[in-house]
């Protein structure tokens, strides 16, 4: 089995060298007789079988997933190391034995990533006949081979003598990767003379004899191999500088070039066109809505879908042009000699459409849509970086457009990628000068009217624009990373708030704040949560941090393990906007979340919308159910409100109780309402 190693070692150089595999291993397979095939399974699927010429039944085979191997399969994960699987049957019709060996690759920062299994495949017959178990029979010996099942601890039947054993029994063990194997003998004439001392002795004789054989041929052998590995470690080097200069230009998932790679190409392709008075086009695409892929179907649908996105790129250029991956979900296709401008909107379009075809990833329907940019050489920039620059910009607005779109590059573009960028410069000197506000929206507990606590709602005043809500600058405060500066500071200051409303109304509320992705993926964030709580003197159990589904789903383990650790410090926990993503069950139990927070969408239109009452309704009652506190959003009629009194509603926020007001003016609101309940 130690074949796999070999392939495994070669294999971490150069994963995508699918021909220089298969040539190693037409040279490995006469070197270790008896192994019938290799397999190899990227992230657990098998894909490629050595010889071509072996049964190709088990391409397509999901090692992780089929429930007759995925035991040992992630056995062998998890030990990292070489595990021998003992199918009762093989894919090609026969018994036998596989030796799957995991392969994990390092990345430039030292990071290890699954990359799939390298398998060995031996025939039960083969065994047999290379173990002599002939040899057993002839000398009136019965005979079974088993192992302690991997997960059972049960004995479990390898190779057995059609002659049951009889009572006087002797056993051996035989060293193989990860657990001893076990021969049992014994006589085969239950009166026999065979004494366990002469047993013994035969026992040590046939495994003797065995290995004895076995040695002889590794020294026969030996001169030939090393010759053959001298051969092979020469070549190997040479392929290594190949290898090495491949990986530094070119993207390990796709086999496209990278964006080393595609700098170096496309000045040298503006340079032949300066020359030619030529034309050439770039067009950059963005996968639409491409994190949900991860988030539902996990990083192996995921990669899997950028193969395949890859390929259908690859379908709808011609031979002149070129396709790059810059990482994560961003492609670039760069057309030569183009000839007339047209062309590049002719197969922009036609990669619209043949990105959109559904496809099965993981026994799974998925559609997939993409947004391009494009520019043309020399009309729009006469070099790569403005090139890219202003197809980022075209790709953006295709978005705003609605997706699944293409757009040209224009001077009006470069105008509103200005005015970005000019926004976002101004969002940093807000950060510097505090010019964020927080506004508070009261909660209402329905059954009693009584004001429970309030959610802090984020507002710019902008020193010539005034006021600016947060659907104008959230967004691009997410995408330069700035809401994490601004986020801190906003559950610094609702902290501060909710405690100063205690000591100046007597009334313990609590304070609702939000968390954007970045924040919650900060490895800060405990941190910071605890100085709030601190520094404010507010305690933990009055804060409430509201998260929204997608950011659960997005590494599902790392996000349990921070609402843990905020749950310990006594903070509660709310899904925003439930009902308008995954609202699954399965993570309402899984993560300790103690609120569900009723989407305004759903509420606008009760009693009268009998579909959203319906929802409306089973979120509550789910809720209840489970044990969570309910509350709505976006309640602005009195009938809304009756409705979810009736159903039991816990809590209730929107227009009808309450504006989002400054802090002065939300106290006042509060003094008011207290006075009126009397």
């Amino acid at each position: 089995m130690s074949i796999t190693y070999a392939m495994a070692t070669v294999l971490q150089q150069n994963p995508m060298d699918i021909a220089g595999l298969e040539r190693l291993a037409s040279e490995l397979l006469p070197l270790y007789a008896g192994v019938d095939n290799l397999q190899l399974a990227p992230a657990g699927v098998v894909r490629k079988v050595f010889p071509a010429t072996a049964h190709q039944g088990p391409v397509g085979h999901d090692l992780l997933n089929d429930p007759h191997s995925k035991d040992e399969a992630e056995l062998a994960l998890a030990t990292r190391d070489l595990h021998i699987a003992v199918p009762a049957q093989l894919r090609q019709g026969r018994p036998g034995f596989v030796g799957r060996y995991p392969l994990f690759l390092t990345d430039k920062q030292g990071r290890q990533s699954f990359w799939g299994f390298v398998s060995a495949v031996v025939l039960l017959d083969t065994v047999k006949s290379f173990g002599q178990f002939d040899r057993l029979k002839q000398q009136g010996l019965a005979y079974h081979l088993w192992r302690a099942h991997p997960m059972t601890g049960e004995p479990q039947t390898l190779l057995r003598s059609s002659e049951p054993l009889t009572k006087a029994t002797m056993t051996a063990s035989i060293g193989v990767p990860r657990e001893p194997w076990q021969l049992t003998v014994s006589p085969i004439e239950p009166d026999s003379l065979f004494s366990s001392t002469r047993l013994a002795a035969w026992l040590m004789v046939v495994l003797a004899a065995a290995a004895a054989g076995a040695l002889t041929r590794s020294m026969l052998m030996r001169p030939v191999e090393l010759a053959q590995m001298v051969r092979r470690r020469t070549r190997a080097l040479e392929s290594a500088n190949l290898s090495l200069e491949w990986q530094a230009t070119h993207d390990s998932l796709t086999g496209l070039g990278n964006r080393a790679m595609l700098e170096h190409e496309l000045n040298r392709s503006i340079e032949h066109m300066r020359h030619a008075k030529g034309r050439l086009a770039v067009l950059l695409l963005d996968l639409d809505d491409f994190k949900s892929i991860n988030d539902s179907l996990g990083h192996r649908a995921g990669d899997t879908m950028l193969q395949a996105v890859a390929q259908s790129l690859g379908r709808c250029v011609r031979s002149a042009d070129a396709v790059y991956r810059l990482g994560g979900d961003e492609f670039v296709v760069v057309l030569n000699q183009l000839g007339e401008a047209s062309l590049a909107g002719s197969i922009a379009r036609k990669i619209l459409a043949e990105v959109a075809q559904p496809r099965l990833i993981l026994e799974q329907e998925i559609q997939l849509t993409t947004s391009i940019g494009v520019v043309i050489y020399p009309q729009d920039a006469e070099d790569a970086e403005s090139l890219l620059s202003l197809a980022d910009v075209a790709m953006y607005r295709a978005k705003k457009n609605g997706r699944n779109q293409m757009a040209f590059f224009s001077p009006a573009l470069d105008h509103a990628a200005q005015t970005r960028l000019q926004l976002a410069d101004q969002l940093r000197e807000a950060i510097r000068t505090e010019a964020f506000e927080l506004h508070y929206q009261v909660k209402v507990d329905i059954a009693s009217g009584q004001a429970m606590g309030a959610e802090a709602l984020l507002r710019w005043r902008h020193p010539v624009q005034g006021l600016i809500p947060p659907a104008e600058f959230i967004p691009l405060a997410e995408e330069t990373g700035l809401i994490v500066a601004i986020g801190e500071w906003a559950l610094q200051t609702a902290c501060m708030a909710a405690e100063s409303w205690h000591r100046c109304l007597g009334t313990p509320l609590s304070i609702a704040v939000n968390l954007s992705a970045k924040q919650f993926q900060d490895a800060a964030l405990l941190e910071k949560v605890r100085t709030a709580l601190l520094h404010s003197g507010l305690p933990a159990h009055r804060l409430e941090l509201e998260i929204t589904e997608s950011m659960m789903m997005h590494k599902p383990d790392e996000a349990a393990a921070t609402m843990r650790a905020l749950r310990q410090l006594g903070v509660h926990l709310a899904i925003d906007d439930f009902g308008t993503g995954y609202s699954s069950l399965g993570y309402l139990s899984r993560f300790p979340i103690q609120c569900l927070k009723i989407d305004r969408s759903f509420v606008q239109n009760v009693p009268d919308s009998e579909t959203d009452s319906t929802i409306a309704r089973s979120i509550v009652s789910l809720g209840k159910s489970l044990g969570l506190t309910v509350v709505a959003e976006g309640v602005e009629t009195q009938s809304q409100l009756d409705f979810l009194r009736q159903h039991g509603c816990h809590i209730a926020q929107g227009y009808l109780l309450g504006r989002p007001l400054e802090a002065a003016r939300f106290i006042e609101q509060l003094r008011q309402q207290e006075a009126a309940l009397g």
